[in-house]
């Protein structure tokens, strides 16, 4: 009897230990703020973000508030698309113009980074894919 105690409670311990809050990336991190588009990862490939002008870079903003945007730089002139979004735990969702919602599920969040997961169709073939947008902030 006392043998199967100890085995119960080296497994418990062994559950206990191996559970520690290293097995997966921080997502508690703060949203708010400017998060530049570094990459995209799909289809197991990594592409990096290259449509950056030379006088700035487009970028998500996070207020406080619930708003934000879209901000485009072309021509080196912003171009911005205004957003409300909400945040319940580790989802976003992003609403445009009152009607057209998206939600993205944060799989790292960070000082510096911000990494996404979303779903939809990425190469425009018909079918959804799930895609990883990555953000950094300096």
């Amino acid at each position: 009897m006392k043998k199967i105690k100890f085995i119960a409670m080296a497994l418990v311990a062994g559950m206990i230990f191996s559970c520690s809050s290293s097995d997966g990336a921080d997502t508690s991190g703060e949203l708010n703020g400017k998060w530049y588009n570094k990459e995209t990862i799909v289809f197991g490939q990594t592409y990096p973000y290259d449509d950056h002008e030379s006088c700035g870079k487009d970028y998500l903003q996070f207020n406080p508030d619930g708003t934000g945007a879209f901000v485009d730089i072309y021509q080196c002139d912003p171009y911005s698309d205004p957003f409300t979004y909400t945040r319940s735990g580790d989802n976003v969702t992003v609403l445009f113009g009152g009607e057209d919602a998206e939600t993205a599920k944060i799989i790292e969040l960070s000082s510096t980074t911000l990494k996404v997961k979303v779903i939809y169709d990425y190469d425009e073939d018909g079918d959804n894919d799930t895609v990883i947008e990555v953000y950094t902030r300096t």
